[in-house]
């Protein structure tokens, strides 16, 4: 302590003991006690830094001279500097600058407190010692007890024998212990020796090192390793290693082994800088024991933005064409067949924007599997216009350039021209919005000799579209079940024409047929893409109906039912080439369409109690007479963490077999006990009669630990059967161990939670004491 704040004690006293002398209706000892209940403040006349921060003190009873010995009794409390030193009984000798604080000692700071029997402490090198001490750091929820705590600096501080948990007092299902534990408080990082971790009282995880973070900041070292079984990989084991590089950019190594593969280097490299952000994967294996070949994965991912200017890349590229199925260890990624490879410029600004683009790719040969190669387009210079209110007009316009390269189809440069103009017109319960549109296509085709049957360089066409969208809203007073709502009737007309035009001779390039649903119902043309232009004179009509809930707003039922009328036949046909008819006569829809009227398309969804919702979407074909899509399911969440879905799925279709299906989907989370919930999804094919994907686990949840274990099975896209294991222990408030089945649960299980460990932030007076 400062020699000014000495004299300041010293005034304090003799400020209380000329109150005693002054005061004749009380004792004296009574008159010292009114006095020094009150706190007392120590405060030096400069201060140049922490350590000559105001101090203050307070106790039931103080006793000798500030200037030689001071004694603080009976709830003894100095503050200074951030900490707070309490004890039954404090002295403090001026000489050494030294507190020694007896009986329930305690001091905290920075967030963490600090208790034992005794103390000693050095006020202004805040430094000290405490045996057989509990610490508790309220930030990260993490306490334990030490044989001695030694208090180095004000944000430093070591540890002999130390426990480390994040359990409740007296329950110490998990721990940590330690030889040895430093805290730098400053660097918010923690290292130790001699670690190991005890799980039900039995050791489970052994480290001569050990090191974690106190904070959310990211810094240098060991990840929690994970590890995990497969059918294909056999026991799946990997440590990352994060370098913490620089504040805006890092980079992670992960060795992985794989005991019936080999040895795989995970690399991912991160960059942020201003306006910049990338990222680069690369997982490399020298050599796969299975294949007895050299293997690797990459994807890039960059964003440059600023102001207008955008860029983009997205570049994946693997091996061969089993890498993806081999390593994924999901359904969706091992089905992937095409792999992107894009790059884009844009320009935006208010009224337009601009871009050139490149998009090539990598086609995966999965199973001797025919797969159609997309063209490359390198590139694609696009401009587009919007303007919303134009006199009361919507106006949009599309210029594009696109040259177009594959392998082993024709090629050719394409120019589009796009041009809408609209009129909407608006009420309080109704609106019409007419509609003209013309697209103009010209080609220069190159390679002419993959493409036998065409003979014409330079095909075009010019397709002009007239549409008229209009609709009603009426509502009255009603009522659901006995609940006040409001119900609406919503009918809606779509008119689109478009006469035929000659397109036999254009090839395809970046075009498909839309699938029929409630949305492509309100569009001209039946084809997604500017190769083709729909012939259309189709009168498209929609009703539908709701009931809302007049407290809440919430929607307590719809159902839309919907179809089509045509007036011509469609006779602009889908061919990639007109020497592929025969192929597509048996095996895809060419575009053609004599029928009068479209499948009929209805639609019911409904909350049938507070909790429980259901939808239904089905298809009718007319011309075939019978159902040929179908999704059905209900679903009940009568709580947090509790969820059972059941669902169905369904389609026919007479010319491509593969896109016939019938499956049922069951995907459950549900509590066991208070503590346990199983997890468990099938989904079963009627087709094939047996299971497409199957997952199901247990998960455990402790105050302070959760335990989950799944195992996986499902089909890859090369028709071979994949099984997975996870197994993951989870420690609130330092991370877990194992492989986290977490993904897959999210997205095989649509109403699957969790809960959240770690607080995102904290306020610097949540731990105030």
């Amino acid at each position: 302590m400062s020699q000014p704040a000495v004299r300041a004690i010293a005034l304090c006293v003799a400020c209380a003991a000329a109150s005693m002398s002054a005061s004749t209706s009380a004792t004296a000892a009574d008159a010292v006690k009114v006095k020094l209940d009150s706190v007392m403040k120590l405060e030096p006349q400069r201060a140049t830094g922490s350590n000559d921060a105001a101090s203050f003190v307070s106790a039931d009873r103080i006793e000798g001279n500030p200037e030689d010995e001071l004694n603080l009794y009976g709830n003894a409390e100095i503050r200074r500097g951030g900490s707070v030193l309490r004890a039954d009984q404090i002295t403090y000798v001026q000489a050494t600058d030294e507190v020694t604080a007896t009986g329930n000692a305690r001091i905290s700071r920075e967030g963490a407190s600090f208790t034992g029997p005794s103390m000693s402490f050095r006020i202004t090198s805040r430094s000290g010692e405490m045996p057989d001490a509990e610490y508790e750091y309220a930030p990260r929820n993490i306490r334990g007890c030490a044989r001695n705590v030694k208090f180095l600096s004000g944000d430093h501080t070591s540890f002999e024998d130390v426990t480390i948990t994040t359990c409740k007092r007296d329950d110490e299902a998990w721990f940590i212990k330690l030889d040895e534990l430093e805290v730098d408080e400053y660097d918010q990082s923690a290292s130790g020796t001699g670690a190991s971790l005890h799980f039900m009282g039995v050791p489970i995880f052994g480290s001569p090192w050990f090191a974690f973070p106190i904070s959310n900041e990211r810094r240098s070292g060991f990840l929690t390793p994970t590890y995990g079984m497969s059918s294909t990989r056999g026991v799946d084991f990997s440590i990352p290693y994060y370098f913490n590089l620089a504040p805006n950019y890092d980079y992670t190594l992960t060795p992985r082994i794989m005991t019936k593969r080999g040895l795989m280097l995970g690399n991912e490299a991160r960059l942020k800088y201003y306006n910049f952000e990338g990222q680069i994967n690369l997982d490399w294996m020298p050599d796969d024991r299975e294949t007895n070949e050299s293997r690797y994965g990459m994807r890039v991912e960059t964003h440059y933005q600023r102001d207008k200017l955008a860029f983009d890349i997205d570049y994946n590229r693997v091996s061969d064409d089993d890498y993806i199925s081999d390593f994924s260890g999901n359904i969706r990624e091992s089905s992937e067949a095409v792999l992107p490879q894009d790059y884009n410029l844009t320009w935006t600004d208010t009224y337009w924007n601009g871009g050139i683009r490149v998009t090539k790719n990598q086609t995966l040969k999965i199973d001797d599997d025919d797969v159609v190669e997309p063209y490359e387009r390198v590139p694609q210079i696009t401009l587009n216009g919007y303007a919303a209110d134009f006199y009361g007009f919507e106006l949009a316009t599309t210029l594009e350039a696109t040259k177009f390269k594959h392998r082993e189809r024709i090629g050719a440069s394409r120019f589009v021209f796009d041009q809408s103009v609209s009129y909407p017109l608006r009420g309080a319960g109704w609106f019409v919005v007419p509609k003209g549109q013309l697209i103009g296509t010209w080609y220069e085709l190159e390679d002419m000799s993959r493409g036998q049957s065409f003979t014409e360089k330079n095909p075009s066409r010019v397709s002009p579209i007239f549409s008229l969208d209009a609709g009603l809203v009426f509502e009255r007073d009603s009522s659901w079940f006995g609940r006040d709502a409001f119900q609406t009737l919503e009918p809606r007309i779509y008119y689109a024409y478009s006469p035929y035009r000659d397109q036999r001779d254009i090839p395809i390039f970046d075009t498909t047929i839309a699938d029929l649903n409630f949305a492509t119902l309100f569009t001209e043309n039946q084809f997604a893409g500017y190769d083709r232009v729909s012939q259309a004179n189709q009168l498209t009509t929609v009703l539908s109906t709701r009931y809302i809930d007049k407290s809440s707003g919430l929607e307590l039922f719809r159902a839309s039912i919907g179809q089509r009328q045509y007036f011509s036949d469609q006779n602009v046909e889908f061919l990639y080439a007109p020497e592929d008819k025969e192929y597509y006569s048996d095996n895809y829809s060419s575009g053609l369409r004599t029928d009068v009227r479209s499948d009929l398309l209805a639609s019911v969804g409904a909350r049938l109690a507070r909790n429980v919702t259901s939808d239904v979407t089905m298809q009718y074909s007319s011309s075939q007479s019978r159902l040929v899509k179908m999704n059905a399911g209900v679903a009940w969440q009568p709580r947090p963490m509790s969820f059972l879905g059941l669902y169905y799925r369904y389609n026919y279709s007479d010319t491509i077999l593969d896109d016939n299906i019938k499956q049922i989907d069951l995907a459950v989370q549900w509590p066991i006990t208070e503590r346990l919930y199983g997890v468990f999804r099938y989904n079963y094919s009627l087709y094939t009669h047996k299971p497409i994907e199957v997952i199901g686990g247990v998960e455990y949840l402790h105050d302070c630990w959760t335990l989950r274990f799944a195992a996986q099975r499902y089909v890859t896209a090369s028709n071979e059967e994949e099984s997975n294991f996870f197994l993951q222990l989870e420690l609130n408030g330092l991370g877990s161990i194992g492989t986290s089945p977490l993904t897959e649960l999210r997205r095989n299980i649509r109403g699957y939670q969790t809960r959240e460990n770690l607080p995102l932030s904290s306020s610097p007076y949540d731990y105030y004491e």
